[in-house]
């Protein structure tokens, strides 16, 4: 009876306290009471003032859901068997959905949008240029190409040049033909090349000083054809256990408007197989050259071969071999020369030093002295130059994404080092002789590269050479400071100007006296002064297709000599257009 005398009070407590908050907000609405609610009557009658207010009396029903208290518990009186120990395995059955599970925790990756298909630019494979200037000068160009094959290319160009000066039959024309081929494909690069160079001048010069006359200066004309071959194989950069290998070969025939003629065959190839870090190969050149005069006929061959063995790192490139050399024909000598490179990245893409160590044997031929010195005389001296010993050593790199540097010293010993010397009895045509004994050499060669796109490009190129030989009192015609510069600008959308600058410090010839006292002639260092040449230009693009070009050279108007008696052809305005299709 203790035991629920708390549970009775409260019940009582909370029936009493819900039937006075509905006593206060009677509802007239609810529904008469269901079997599961209960229904009380409570009476209130207030007797404050019998002679003022009558009695009240309200019934107030109360409506509430069941709700079973713990005091209903005490009806369960079953106690569990606790001994009832008979497994229970209930039959569960599972369906299985294969579905990736959904994180949403993280940052989702974002989808990129599709662009639009972009059609390719369509690009002109052909390009014609004329133009015209003040000296009777004329300028035509044209190149012919194949469209965008990746694997097979073909094209041909022409060029030509003529132009006249204030001196006497002072005169020159070129003109040139080539066509060539290539075919890339997957294992294998085979190209050929055909060509055709013609230049036409006069021997000019003449004394202003009236030592000698030239009034019908005679004409000279140089005719080269040229064919050429090459192949190899393309391999992969990451293989580092690949066979590459390489051949070319090459012919062509020269001559002049007199009975000099030279022609050659030039056959050289190489191989080479990487093994991990090292590269091991071998370089062979096999050159046959006849050259021919009115006075002899001269056999200059060579036979080189350059075994080697390379190490390849990420940050060095160290090579190391020979250098045989085989003169025979004419020549009857043998040289064996070493031959090692290096090259060591100290701050990568921003400074690299490199040097090289060796020597070799550079041939003499017609074509070679005709290039440098259209003016030379018949019957001129061959003889091969040897460079017995080279070294150098520099450093290049970038200061700047856009700007390239180099800077290289170097040292060589020369024997027989050629040079031209005017002729004791026609002074407008020159001969080759070669310096006694060996010439020492001491260089530097420096270069600057800037290009920022179309908007701003500079290259520049400087050369300081000094030379010594204890027979010879100046390396004539042999300048000791070149510096050569290109700029282009473009200043607005469709205009770009542009400029040229070279620069030659003074150089020595020799000038043998008449009569010469044979056999030991008696001569005069005559002075070359110095010179600049500055040329501008500028460049309209109208449109893809057409634009027009203006340009002056030698805008100084300097009258300057290279070679003794031969002045330059003075100021040149050239203008035309071109047209790209």
């Amino acid at each position: 009876m203790n035991n629920k005398t708390p549970y009775i009070s409260a019940f009582v407590f909370f029936s009493l306290f819900a039937i006075n908050v509905s006593a206060q907000t009677p509802d007239k609405t609810k529904e008469p009471a269901k079997p599961v609610v209960t229904k009380e009557k409570a009476t209130e009658t207030t007797k404050q003032d019998t002679s003022k207010r009558n009695a009240v009396t309200e019934e107030v029903e109360v409506v509430r859901s069941y709700k079973p208290v713990l005091a209903d518990a005490v009806k369960i009186r079953r106690s569990p068997n606790l001994s009832d120990t008979k497994p229970f395995n209930p039959q569960v059955k599972y369906d299985l959905i294969d579905k990736r599970l959904e994180l949403n925790s993280g940052i989702r990756e974002l989808e990129a949008q599709k662009l639009a298909k972009e059609i390719a630019e369509q690009r002109q494979n052909n390009f014609a240029k004329l133009a015209f200037g003040n000296l009777g000068t004329g300028l035509a160009q044209l190149n012919l190409a194949t469209g965008q094959d990746p694997a097979l290319q073909a094209g041909f160009n022409f060029n030509h040049l003529s132009m006249s000066g204030k001196e006497n039959q002072q005169k020159i024309s070129k003109q040139s033909l080539s066509g060539y081929g290539r075919s890339i494909g997957d294992e294998m690069v085979l190209e050929g090349k055909l060509g055709y160079d013609r230049l036409g001048t006069y021997f000019y010069g003449t004394d202003q000083m009236g030592s000698f006359t030239n009034l019908n200066p005679a004409k000279q004309r140089f005719n080269y054809f040229n064919a050429e071959g090459l192949l190899f194989n393309r391999t992969d950069a990451d293989d580092e256990t690949s066979f590459s290998y390489a051949a070319k070969a090459s012919a062509y025939i020269f001559n002049n408007a007199f009975k000099a003629k030279e022609n050659a065959v030039i056959i050289s190839g190489g191989l080479g197989k990487d093994l991990n870090k090292f590269h091991v190969g071998t370089n062979a050149v096999v050159d046959i050259t006849t050259s021919k005069d009115s006075a002899y006929s001269f056999n200059n061959n060579i036979f080189k071969l350059n075994p080697y063995i390379k190490i390849q790192t990420e940050v060095l490139k160290l090579t190391g071999g020979i250098n045989y050399v085989n003169e025979f024909g004419g020549n009857q000598r043998i040289h064996i020369f070493p031959a090692a490179s290096l090259d060591f990245m100290l701050i990568k893409n921003y400074l690299t030093i490199f040097g090289n160590f060796g020597g070799n044997v550079e041939k003499t031929t017609l074509k070679g002295l005709s290039d440098v010195n259209p003016y030379i005389n018949q019957n001129v001296l061959l003889k091969n130059t040897v460079e017995k010993f080279y070294v150098s050593g520099g450093i290049r790199g970038t200061f700047a994404p856009n700007i390239g540097y180099k800077a290289m010293v170097s040292y060589k010993t020369i024997g027989d080092l050629s040079y031209f010397v005017n002729d004791s009895t026609e002074r407008n045509k020159f001969n080759v002789a070669y310096m006694t004994g060996n010439t020492k050499v001491i260089g530097f060669d420096g270069e600057l590269n800037i290009s920022f796109s179309d908007a701003f490009n500079l290259d520049s190129k400087i050369a300081i050479k000094q030379y010594d030989n204890s027979k010879e009192d100046y390396a004539w015609l042999r300048p000791g400071f070149t510096l050569q510069s290109t700029a282009s600008f473009k200043i607005v959308d469709k205009v770009k100007i542009s400029g040229d600058l070279l620069f030659q410090g003074e150089t020595k010839a020799k000038i043998f006296d008449i009569p010469s006292n044979f056999p030991n002639p008696t001569y005069t260092a005559k002075a070359i002064k110095a010179f600049a040449d500055i040329s501008v230009g500028a460049d309209y693009q109208y449109n893809k297709q057409i634009s027009a070009f203006f340009r002056v050279n030698n805008i100084l108007g300097n009258e300057y000599q290279r070679l003794p008696y031969y002045n330059n052809y003075g100021i040149n305005i050239l203008g035309g257009v071109s047209y790209g299709f």
